[in-house]
């Protein structure tokens, strides 16, 4: 083999090894890179009679002087509510309580489905906001969300 072509060769060798990450690696349905993912403490129980629409059963704890939000200062206040037909509306605003521009996702957990909604850019001091409509299958399932903040 020709010197030339054997330098060559070893360059795109060592172009493919630094290649290997990009093309295995998954977002897994993402839109951007996680700097941070945090759960909320905001669980839904869902009960879906057999006709009829879903029963929304939720609690939530308030401590004095803790302060709010996650991820050093974003707040995902999840709520649900009822969409007929067996279906419920999620609505996933995420306020951006800090002085720099974020990409924001929530991580939907509802029963054994994991699917992340995409909020997008939140700029410092703003609300993004996205509503899913979900059909909730019959009997008890619970729905808990992840905030998934990048860059």
């Amino acid at each position: 083999m020709p010197a030339s072509l054997r330098s060559r060769v070893a360059l795109l060798v060592l172009l493919g090894t630094f290649l290997i990450p990009v093309v295995t690696s998954s977002l897994r349905g993402l839109t951007h890179v996680l700097t941070c993912a945090e759960e909320t403490e905001i669980p839904f129980t869902l009960i879906t009679p057999a006709s009829g629409d879903p029963v929304i059963v939720s609690s939530r704890t308030i401590t004095r002087d803790e302060p709010e939000g996650v991820c050093g200062g974003l707040v995902l206040d999840m709520g649900v509510g009822p969409a007929g037909q067996g279906r419920v509306a999620l609505r996933l605003p995420i306020t951006n309580n800090t002085e720099f521009d974020w990409q924001g996702s929530v991580k939907l957990k509802l029963g054994a489905v994991v699917v992340p909604v995409d909020i997008g850019e939140i700029k410092a001091g703003e609300t993004g906001v996205d509503t899913v409509r979900v059909t909730v299958p019959p009997g008890q399932v619970e729905l808990n969300g992840s905030l998934l903040i990048g860059p």
